[in-house]
């Protein structure tokens, strides 16, 4: 950067007297801060739609845009330049300006940007379908599929896109979901099938495909304004009282950034739509899955209340509610008032001022949208319990072997039948939080073997060992991929056994040799087998056209491998003869038949099936087909295991989750007892409604008919960057008794390997900010560039001058206006799932502008007073528990460390002789050395936690106080003022502990929805200091309460609120200025907390 200041006197009559007095009396300095130095990121709202919201939570920065603003500040501001003794402070607005509400894209933990990846476009009449190497097979589906539901979808709608849509197409983690950034007309597919535990089987790309299209289309037309402006924010800081006589302004105590949303719409509308798709369609469909969800939360009074209907941040089982109460809602909507309420709802969401779904409603139907509720769920709450009365009557679900939490999964008997190993996810809010578990099944003793593994799971025939899978390890690139594992229980010894095989499901052979497993690539899954003495893979079978596999069992004389399979709707049992390699059918539809197991004589297998309905388990003689229920549950019956004396294990499912239950004589039930009554339509599902969409755009489709085995012949081209339009997020802030308007703006390509950040800020007194953020991601780490300025200006009374007069003395001032500039350039590093590294380049030029009044005009004189570079390494590690109160009351730790080797020149003082180069700077070099150490503690009540923050910093030489720590105000000692504790050496312990006042409260105001509340009491303790020893009696204790609110904004924008009030209990001076001995107080309204 160009030197932004030299001293030019435009009166050169000027005495160099009154230019000294009053460079003397008004320097000021002021340091900026850049993103990578904020302490602590808020957690963002991520207003995009998905297919699994629940595999969403705990990666929020996999699916996100730029409608959302974090909030996070270090107050590390300088007091001037040492010789002079009086100055003001430009006090804390750039900071809280741009860093404190920096979009999520710039703040988000650093991802892999998986390099190695080689990308490919197709492109059709609507879209561009971007794909990596190994996913083409996927990107040409997709590309067929959404051109067949492009017209369908538009038209129920009457809305159609104004240019093309992108598709993402990713298969480089063993992850599915899907996602639609309606701001962004981006919509991200993953290639591997939805395997979920609360969702039945569907052809994944045609559900998927069409889903995310109905949310980009749905969503688009609700829209306020231009797709350009996703939303405006309210922005305000306020400041402490209490300040040095030095200071401009204290430290921050009042943080507010609050959005007004263009898009407004309830997670179960939202989604509602999505699954319900176009009536005829049938790609999603009312399975026995949703069935079963709904069906126990109304008859065990769990249903959602039409407030939890509208937002998700709940746990698995709660999110998941919310989609199916949605598309359940939809669907009654439909029945009653015709698909075309979907159009006439999301068209009456246009209003600018139209916040909450109700009116829009009530528009579109001419009922209050609270009494639609209640007319559905009494509606649903009567025919269930018709339905199932006389499966209430003549229950068989055995004895509960394990009730806590809500994920208990895949049961398996030891060979010996002591002893039961499953998956569990007790005291984890989400499924995919799972553990392997062993229990005795006498003593009820339990041992956990593993975290983190998913799929059924296997004994050896000796009962030594056990087989399952886990994705714990990373790839070179930052993949995650399923492996296999065995557990020895000997050796009490975990021992992986394939790497990168994408391998899971893993089931022993009868001579302990071998396991078979599944494994997918591309969106579709086939059988291989592992020979353990080998290590040696080979594949089992070879489908190439989306099948979807599962759940392979070994057959007791190793001649066979049962499993099951699908490409549609629901599952089929079918059985491979090894020695032939060919595959004979054992159940097929128009059921669906899954988690099939042998009985251990071989003659018989057990399976769950929805022949009712509802799922149950049976069983099925093999040489005579005869088959025999033998449970009767009113949720569902999944995942049975057998011992050799005939015992049955199986997952569950009740109005709480999935439990263990145990049957010990299974016996076959009447079928007449376990009737499900059909609804008044006379079908088990619920029935979706015609309307008025042309027929002909349905039947182009061919509805069920399709066969994706066929694809056109696309043409495939090398990918090419494709920009989003540049989006604007205008913003109102209130600083410093100023108001400033400004915006931030950004663009982006479309797989993210490229993009700015900018934004401006200014007042009416020509104040203003600039900045803009850089990113390159396509090598290993993320290059980054990045250029911030801040102008500010003020004026100081003139005190004394000697040349002018008493009327004139009276009336001047001394007119300021600061120019300070950054640049850093660097590299992020993504070093593994919880560390990252951050290393940079710092340059800073702060100067300023001084107008001196006298008898013959004014005397403007440029100059600077600081000169910095940098070079900046930050290392962070981040491992906290996921949950819903993660945010709100976190567990596990985080690290930060940091080290700056820094060259500095800073203004000692002025020239007399010259008119140039009057600036005389004096060099500080020195090492500094930061630590930021938070540890978050689970205590043995639910919902307690302690939390420790260690927060050190260490500079090697002595220092002008400009470059000093502070340890007072919001994020140090809370019962001091920020400015009032200072050194070149730091040292600070924070404790709080913190619980709930109320878990749920379910609340709603206007567009607001309040869901937690939680209170801490800390105690802060520290000090910072110059001497080579710190003397504890000088350290300074405080006390105090937090209180944290958790809520929903516009359904989609987190909103978390704190209060902080902290005590001093130590009395001390600075500078003539007694701190301590005083209530101090805080507050903040934005996405995160200050964690």
């Amino acid at each position: 950067m160009q030197s932004l200041s030299n001293v030019s006197l435009h009166n050169p009559g000027e005495s160099v007297s009154q230019v000294q007095r009053s460079l003397s009396l008004n320097t000021t300095g002021v340091k900026l801060y850049h993103v990578e130095e904020i302490d602590s990121i808020f957690l963002l709202v991520c207003t995009v739609f998905t297919f699994n919201n629940d595999l969403m939570f705990g990666h929020p920065s996999k699916f996100t845009d730029l409608l959302s603003i974090s909030t996070g500040l270090r107050f590390n501001l300088i007091k001037g330049t040492g010789m002079i003794k009086k100055q003001n402070i430009i006090a804390l607005s750039f900071l809280v300006q741009f860093l404190v509400f920096i979009p999520h894209c710039w703040t988000q933990s650093e991802e892999y940007n998986h390099p190695e990846l080689e990308w490919f476009t197709i492109e059709t009449k609507h879209f561009f379908v971007h794909f990596h190497n190994g996913t083409e097979r996927t990107a040409k589906v997709v590309a067929k599929i959404a051109e067949e539901v492009y017209k369908p979808i538009t038209s129920l709608y009457r809305f159609e896109p104004g240019s093309k849509y992108h598709f993402i197409i990713r298969d480089h983690d063993d992850y599915s979901n899907g996602a639609a950034f309606y701001y962004d007309n981006k919509l991200e597919i993953w290639a591997g099938a939805l395997d979920f535990e609360l969702r039945g089987s569907h052809n994944w790309l045609r559900n998927v495909v069409t889903h995310e299209f109905t949310h980009m289309i749905q969503l688009q037309s609700s829209r306020k304004i231009t797709q350009r402006i996703p939303a405006f924010y309210f922005q305000a800081i306020g400041y402490e009282n209490d300040r040095r006589e030095d200071v401009l302004h204290g430290g921050p105590n009042v943080i507010a950034s609050y959005p007004l949303a263009m898009t407004v719409m309830p997670g179960w509308f939202a989604e509602g739509v999505a699954q319900y798709q176009v009536p005829g369609l049938g790609y999603e469909t009312w399975d026995s899955h949703r069935d079963m969800i709904l069906r126990t939360a109304a008859l065990d009074d769990r249903l959602l209340s039409y407030n939890e209907l509208g937002v998700f941040g709940k746990n698995s089982l709660g999110n998941e509610k919310v989609y199916d109460h949605g598309y359940a809602f939809v669907s009654y909507l439909a029945k009653t008032y015709g698909v075309d309420t979907f159009r006439k709802v999301s068209q009456n969401m246009k209003s600018f001022f139209r916040f909450s779904l109700d009116g829009a409603l009530k528009k579109a139907t001419g009922k209050k949208a609270r009494d639609l509720y209640f007319d559905w769920t009494n509606e649903i709450r009567s025919e269930y319990s018709q339905q199932t009365r006389d499966i209430l009557e003549n229950k068989i679900e055995g004895r509960l072997f394990e009730s806590k939490g809500f994920g208990n999964l895949h049961p398996a008997w030891s060979p010996d039948g002591s002893k039961i190993a499953y998956l569990t996810n007790k005291d984890n809010d989400y499924l995919s939080q799972s553990s392997l578990v062993v229990k005795d099944v006498k003593t009820g003793k339990s041992e956990a073997i593993s975290a983190g593994v998913r799929h059924s799971i296997s004994w050896s025939p000796d009962g030594t060992r056990l087989a399952y899978a886990n994705k714990s390890a990373r790839s070179k690139g930052g993949s995650h991929y399923f492996d296999i594992y065995i557990y020895d229980f000997k050796k009490k010894k975990e021992i992986r056994q394939t790497k990168a095989q994408r391998a899971h499901s893993p089931n022993w052979s009868p001579d302990g040799t071998k396991l078979v497993f599944v494994s997918g690539k591309d969106g579709t899954k086939n059988l291989g087998v592992l020979d353990l003495e080998s290590k040696q893979v080979g594949p089992l079978t070879t489908f190439q056209n989306g099948e979807q596999l599962s759940n392979p069992r070994w057959s007791p004389d190793g001649q066979s491998i049962l499993f099951a399979k699908f490409i549609s709707d629901g599952q089929d049992l079918l059985l491979l003869e090894l020695a032939s390699g060919e595959i004979k059918s054992i159940l097929e539809g128009p059921f669906d038949s899954r988690d099939a197991v042998f009985s251990k004589d071989g003659t018989k297998i057990y399976f769950s099936w929805d022949k009712t309905g509802i799922f149950n388990i049976y069983s099925k003689q093999l040489e005579t087909s005869e088959t025999q229920q033998l449970t009767n549950v009113l949720g569902g019956a999944f995942m049975a295991s057998v011992n050799q004396q005939g015992e049955l294990a199986f997952a569950n499912f009740t109005s709480d989750g999935y439990k263990i239950s145990l049957l010990s004589k299974p016996v076959a039930i009447d079928e007449s007892k376990s009737k499900y009554l059909a609804h008044k339509n006379g079908a088990i599902k619920l029935a979706l409604v015609r309307n008025s969409i042309p027929d002909s755009s349905l039947e182009k489709i061919n509805i069920r008919n399709f066969d994706d085995s066929k694809v056109p012949d696309f043409e495939v081209k090398p990918y090419k960057n494709h920009y989003s339009p540049v989006s604007f997020l205008p913003r109102v802030m209130i600083d410093y008794g100023t108001v400033k308007v400004g915006s931030y703006l950004y663009s982006y390509d479309v797989l993210n390997k490229y993009g700015f950040l900018a934004g401006f800020a200014a007042n009416s007194r020509f104040d203003y900010d600039l900045f803009a953020l850089i990113d390159f991601r396509k090598l290993g780490p993320t290059l980054f560039l990045e250029a911030y300025n801040q102008v500010q200006n003020t004026s100081v009374k003139v005190e004394d001058a000697d040349e002018l007069t008493l009327r004139e003395l009276n009336e001047a001032t001394d007119k300021f206006r600061y120019n300070l500039a950054e640049v850093d350039i660097g590299a992020r590093f993504k070093l593994s799932d919880s560390n990252s590294l951050r290393a940079a380049f710092v340059f800073s030029r702060y100067g300023a502008r001084l107008k001196l009044p006298s008898r013959s005009g004014l005397t403007t004189i440029n100059y600077t007073y600081f000169i910095g570079r940098d070079f900046s390494f930050k290392f962070s590690h981040r491992n906290l528990k996921r949950g819903v109160n993660a945010t709100i009351n976190p567990k596990g730790r985080t690290i930060t460390l940091g080290y700056d080797r820094e060259f500095n020149k800073f203004l000692r003082d002025f020239k007399t002789d010259t008119a140039i180069d009057i600036e005389i700077f004096e060099n500080y070099n020195y090492n500094k050395y930061t630590l930021d150490w938070n540890e978050f503690w689970e205590l043995p009540i639910k919902d307690h936690t302690l939390n420790l923050d260690i927060q050190g910093g260490f500079i090697d030489t002595k220092i002008d106080s400009f470059f000093n720590f502070f340890g007072g105000g919001i994020l140090g000692n809370r019962g001091y003022p920020y400015f009032s504790i200072e050194g070149r050496k730091i040292l600070l312990g924070r404790f709080t502990y913190r619980f709930p006042l109320f878990r749920h409260l379910g609340l709603r105001l206007m567009h607001m929805y309040f869901d937690k509340v939680f209170l801490g009491v800390f105690y802060d303790y520290g000090n910072a200091f110059n001497a080579n020893k710190p003397k504890l009696s000088d350290f300074k204790s405080s006390v105090g309460f937090e209180l944290r609110v958790d809520s929903y904004s516009f359904y989609s924008y987190p909103t978390r609120i704190f209060f902080n009030a902290a005590y001093g209990l130590d009395k001390f001076e600075v500078e003539n200025q007694a701190y301590g001995k005083e209530w101090r107080y805080y507050f903040g309204l934005s996405f995160g907390y200050l964690d």
